[in-house]
């Protein structure tokens, strides 16, 4: 009988510690009105966030998780400071406020000396930054090689815009970041202030086909892309995207009749390398 009462008192500790265990979380960091668990599903729990000077109001998120007896360690205080602002929906909450450019971390820590790493990076503004890494001439139609090394070879230090250069779009409307906005061009990777222009979204006509590309504006020029080639290949924007340009009227040697040329600009979103 003694046997039976301990087994049976082991059985009920087991379930006890389950229970305990489904009770406490990791720590999470979440957007939201509530943490998003379910598997399957498009949860709301993030590990960085990216905040803007030109929002200095800076982010809200919720804690979830822990003991609940949280305390928060800043990371560089010059760059952001967290503080907790009033609960919500049961949830705790911490806002974040940008201060200077840069990246750090904020960490949570509970009464246990658990924590979670919310990494945090600071930008003037939001903008999609294209970093140049290729430049190249193609020529369609009937040309011999010597005729498109010639044409090719013209072209040489023809554009204002050199590899390690690179195009900085800032919307006008941060939900519409493609449509048009301002435009800052560093033709080189010097630190020389930029050539400020313009860009905005519409057709470009290729012959008898309409398009969908981008007019840059700058230094007195009229730049205007697509983004597929003649044979209509598309490049993956998650690497780079190919940025082509009709130059055929502006080519300093003569072009062959039925031919044309394009400039052909391998773009990369801005800190990603590639080794095509």
């Amino acid at each position: 009988m003694k046997h039976i009462y301990s087994i049976l008192m082991l059985i009920s500790l087991l379930f006890v510690g389950t229970a305990c265990e489904d009770d406490y979380r990791d720590m999470v960091f979440f957007t939201g009105d509530a943490p998003i668990y379910q598997i399957g599903t498009c949860d709301n729990l993030i590990g960085s966030v990216n905040l803007y000077l030109s929002k200095p109001e800076g982010i809200i998120v919720g804690v979830d998780g822990g003991d609940g007896n949280y305390s928060i360690v800043n990371g560089e205080d010059a760059i952001v400071t967290a503080a907790f602002v009033k609960s919500e929906s049961g949830y705790q909450r911490i806002q974040i406020i940008p201060k200077a450019e840069g990246e750090t971390g904020i960490t949570v820590r509970d009464g246990s000396g658990s924590s979670t790493l919310l990494r945090v990076k600071v930008d003037e503004c939001l903008k999609l930054i294209w970093s140049k890494k290729k430049d190249g001439i193609v020529v369609t139609g009937e040309a011999t090689e010597e005729q498109k090394k010639n044409i090719a070879d013209a072209f040489t230090d023809f554009f204002t815009v050199k590899v390690g250069g690179r195009y900085e779009m800032i919307p006008d409307n941060e939900s519409e970041m493609w449509e048009k906005g301002t435009l800052r061009v560093r033709p080189d990777d010097s630190a020389i202030a930029p050539m400020i222009g313009r860009y905005e979204r519409g057709p470009v006509v290729d012959g008898e086909v309409e398009r969908l590309g981008l007019l840059f504006k700058y230094n007195d020029e009229e730049h205007f892309y697509t983004f597929n080639g003649p044979d209509l290949t598309r490049m993956s924007v998650m690497e780079y995207m190919d940025f082509w340009e009709d130059v055929t009227e502006v080519c300093p040697v003569e072009v062959p009749v039925g031919c044309k040329v394009y400039h052909v600009e391998r773009l990369s979103p801005y800190n990603q390398s590639i080794n095509n």
